[in-house]
């Protein structure tokens, strides 16, 4: 089988084109830029560049699944958010829906985020596949819209979304930052309630993925993808720390002052043109109460659930940090 695997630069797409090579079947990568392939190191994946898709397309025979992963996390404002997630999926879209390996193409799984939904109510009440979207981020904002657009193929395309929360795990950068924290016996996390987090280890991601590629129930469908049980995020923390052999203390850091980094990140993201990871936008997501999303519709469709423990996958992840010393 052949598939086509966009953003497999990034963290999840490594281990998506991982996974399928690992299965035995074909993973086609296109890439825009052919010196960040950092994260496909030792993988042997066929590469191309993004501008010779329809060459191989039409030249190597239709792809079997389509995984869109590309994306943008980072952007200086909406468009550029918008040109990334929404404008580009609609470009790969009507590319498959105009050629001629269309009636060949058994899935094209769109992978949104959670973000797209926008938090839970103040309850902590779990979000399912059929509540409204709100996001509260340009982000989820983009994630939103790029769902909208794929939804309007689905006649056209066999389509599936994937909703991903909280994802950790070997290559990740995002969460890195609590694995360093805890190598100095230390869990900040934001002051006041305690935050309530929907959570997945990257491995089980992907194969939540392909599940859902394969599954006849899921066409047209969308599906949360995460652990049944959802973690307090200061609790993760020092369950991090606990997993690697430290005593960390829980840090809670003032909403006023996390306030001020945030736009210290933003004035520093304008200078240098490149948003950081912490900014104002992404401190309004961390700021809800929760993040929490029901995995259910995907655990009854898909036949899928989670295989790794939670400290068993935060092992796993720190040793991976530690043996490619990015702790």
């Amino acid at each position: 089988m052949r598939f086509l695997v966009t953003g497999a630069t990034g963290f999840i797409g490594s281990h998506m084109a991982e996974l399928i090579l690992a299965r035995g079947w074909e993973a086609v990568c296109p890439v825009r830029n052919p010196s960040a392939l950092r994260n496909l190191k030792g993988i042997p994946a066929s590469i191309i560049a993004i501008e010779d898709l329809d060459a191989e397309i039409s030249n190597k025979g239709p792809f079997d699944y389509v995984i869109h992963l590309a994306g943008a996390t980072r952007a200086a404002d909406y468009r550029g958010y918008r040109r990334t997630n929404v404008e580009r999926t609609q470009e790969l879209l009507e590319k498959f829906a105009n050629s001629e390996c269309r009636a060949s193409l058994k899935r094209f799984v769109l992978v949104s985020s959670q973000a797209a939904t926008g938090p839970s109510t103040d309850d902590g009440a779990c979000r399912t596949e059929s509540d409204p979207l709100c996001p509260v981020s340009l982000y989820g904002r983009s994630k939103a819209e790029a769902e909208e657009v794929a939804l309007r193929y689905k006649d056209r395309l066999p389509i599936t979304i994937i909703r991903p929360p909280t994802v950790f795990g070997p290559r990740d950068t995002d969460v890195l930052g609590v694995f360093k924290c805890a190598a100095y016996r230390l869990a900040p996390c934001i002051a006041g309630p305690d935050r309530l987090v929907s959570i997945i280890y990257v491995e089980d991601l992907a194969e939540g993925i392909l599940a859902a590629a394969f599954s006849p129930a899921s066409e047209g469908e969308i599906y949360f993808l995460a652990n049944p049980k959802p973690v307090v995020w200061r609790e993760f923390a020092l369950e991090v720390a606990r997993v690697m052999g430290k005593r960390a203390m829980a840090v809670p850091v003032p909403l006023f002052a996390m306030k001020l980094l945030a736009f210290a990140g933003d004035i520093a993201g304008k200078a240098r043109g490149v948003p950081p990871l912490f900014r104002t936008e992404k401190l309004e997501e961390m700021r809800q109460i929760a993040w929490v999303c029901s995995p259910e519709k995907a655990f009854t469709d898909l036949g899928w659930k989670p295989r790794f423990p939670l400290a068993e996958a935060i092992k796993k992840t720190a040793e991976w940090y530690k043996a490619n010393g990015w702790l």
